[in-house]
């Protein structure tokens, strides 16, 4: 998968695809028995964005199930009206110096400084006015350990 053009030359590799649901547990069982994903541990709650997250994986690739954790998580909202594909998350190197260049691209930048993610990742969203319509994640790993 190529990224966007707003991207190429910053990302290693698509990092996940976030998938958003009312409830994982609800879900979890499609894609672990019926697709044969393996599940990676238990959900993981997120503070500072208010979500449970569990992962997948297909082939290599990470899938996450995200759920809203409270009434006021920012994906509430979004699993109200559907579940579904919630975004796109590339893994980048240096998080702030990517920040840094999209900025002075003109990028929308949704995030100005990382956040904490799950696993202990860094992470910014970008606005999806400036990704083709899809919200875009930029995820650091730590210690550049891919996936």
């Amino acid at each position: 998968m190529i990224p966007p053009s707003e991207l190429q030359g910053h990302v290693v590799a698509l990092h996940h695809v976030a998938i958003a649901v009312r409830e994982i547990a609800s879900v979890a069982p499609f894609y672990a028995k019926s697709l044969g994903l393996e599940t990676i541990g238990e959900p993981e709650f997120v503070a500072e964005q208010k979500v449970n997250i569990l992962i997948l994986v297909a082939g290599g690739q990470r899938i996450e199930l995200v759920e809203p954790a409270s009434p006021d998580s920012p994906i509430s909202r979004f699993v109200e009206k559907r579940e579904g594909l919630h975004h796109l998350a590339w893994e980048v190197n240096d998080l702030e110096a990517v920040l840094s260049r999209l900025k002075e691209q003109g990028v929308s930048l949704i995030d100005e400084t990382p956040r904490n993610g799950a696993h202990n990742t860094r992470i910014a969203f970008l606005h999806p006015a400036s990704c083709g319509g899809v919200l875009t994640e930029l995820v650091e790993v730590p210690n550049s350990a891919s996936h």
